[in-house]
């Protein structure tokens, strides 16, 4: 009976409120392929024959509670948030768990030396990836409601007055969101030691920044392009003084592939021949022969060329297209909405998704330089898939409104709109 009940549950939430089912049925073609291709490739993880199959129902069962925890959170998000949750207090209060959540990551280190996890017995925790949802969240409000906060009612009594009202606009409107930024960006970068979640952090927090519509920033966007450009040239110029050992060399292998296949490149290269491998079709499922041993955390960042040497071109579509209808509905929705909050994170989320795909995909087939960030929703790890599902979850609030708005219906009553 509990069970035909949660049926129901989840028939009504695919049928009803206004939500967008072709985000939905993407997210759900991604965490199958996910759970499946984990499973095939854990079992190139242990040598002993005994032991694979075990391994691979085990991660297999790991990946789907955290798709089931994923669901439940993407579920109540979809009925409960809305975007007046997101104001001033709310946001500075978000943030500062976050910050203190990545700091104290510094107890804890990894077999490669950076501090990305809070680690609780079995349990590990990424706060990093939660936070890249929380700042589109931060940013959303900072770069809307606190801007239109700031409203001249009627006449300057004097220059200094108007002098000081611009100047107070001025810290809490740009100069503080960026600050809240280069805070996230420097204990990521020093305190975690995490180049990759971070970049995408950036990136995301750079694209809401582009995208808010309120006119006060137009003149700021285009000093934000400068210092990206400046910043970027800096990065090549100074990178060797700047950069760890460990990221520059992912940059000669990124520039040289085969300057090292024994050992610097050995992961680089033996992805790039599962992709020879792959061919058009595939070796076919369960197939693949770098997964022994030859492409360590098969199951994880390099799951994409697993993927592709054992279901060829279509196992690469099957990422690929769902990720790709997620971002374009999500686009497309930033572009219709109203309110400038839901656009900003609209296109934060589309932004996440984009940057997490081409940074994955372009990494392990030597396009761009490694950088160790996983697929969503595909890739093995439960941060990454509950903030993905969580992500989803808020967009969906903010579509549901927007449909029921459009269609001038009752939320009980709304058709399955694509």
């Amino acid at each position: 009976m509990k069970i035909k009940k949660i049926f129901d549950k989840l028939k009504r939430l695919f049928t009803s409120h206004g939500t967008d089912k072709s985000i939905y049925a993407s997210v759900i073609i991604l965490s199958v392929l996910g759970v499946v291709m984990i499973g095939s490739a854990a079992v190139g993880g242990v040598t002993d024959e005994s032991r694979t199959i075990t391994l691979a129902i085990r991660m297999m069962i790991s990946q789907t509670v955290f798709v089931i925890a994923g669901v439940i959170m993407m579920i109540f998000l979809t009925r409960v948030f809305k975007t007046r949750f997101i104001g001033h207090t709310s946001s500075l209060a978000i943030y500062a768990v976050g910050i203190i959540a990545m700091i104290i990551c510094i107890f804890w280190s990894d077999s490669k030396g950076s501090h990305a996890w809070i680690k609780l017995s079995s349990i590990s925790i990424q706060p990093a990836e939660f936070m890249k949802i929380a700042m589109i969240l931060i940013l959303s409000y900072f770069l809307t409601e606190n801007e239109s906060s700031f409203k001249v009612k009627g006449e300057f009594r004097d220059e200094e007055m108007k002098r000081e009202f611009y100047r107070e606009k001025l810290m809490k409107c740009v100069v503080l969101p960026m600050i809240l930024v280069g805070v996230v960006v420097l204990i990521g970068l020093f305190v975690q030691d995490d180049f990759g979640t971070t970049v995408i952090l950036t990136l995301i927090c750079f694209m809401c920044f582009i995208a808010t519509p309120r006119r006060y920033y137009k003149k700021y966007k285009r000093i934000a392009w400068l210092i990206i450009a400046i910043g970027s040239v800096a990065l090549v110029v100074l990178g060797t003084l700047v950069l760890e050992p460990y990221q520059l060399n992912r940059i000669y292998i990124w520039l040289d592939p085969l300057i090292d296949p024994s050992n610097l490149s050995f992961q680089i290269v033996n992805s790039l021949i599962a992709f020879s491998n792959g061919g058009l079709f595939g070796l076919g499922f369960g197939n693949s022969k770098q997964k022994f041993g030859y492409i360590p955390e098969s199951h994880n960042d390099f799951i994409g060329a697993i993927i592709y040497e054992e279901l060829g071109i279509l196992g690469l579509a099957l990422i690929i297209v769902p990720t790709s209808i997620i971002i374009f509905k999500l686009l497309k929705y930033s572009n219709e909405v109203k309110e400038n909050k839901s656009k900003i994170i609209l296109l934060g989320i589309a932004s996440y998704f984009f940057f997490h795909l081409l940074i994955n995909l372009g990494g392990v087939s030597g396009l761009i330089p490694m950088t160790g960030v996983p697929i969503l929703l595909v890739s093995d790890g439960g941060s990454s898939t509950i903030s993905a599902f969580i992500s989803i979850g808020i967009a969906q609030a903010i579509i549901a409104k927007h449909n029921r708005q459009k269609y001038s219906l009752d939320s009980k009553y709304v058709p399955d709109l694509q």
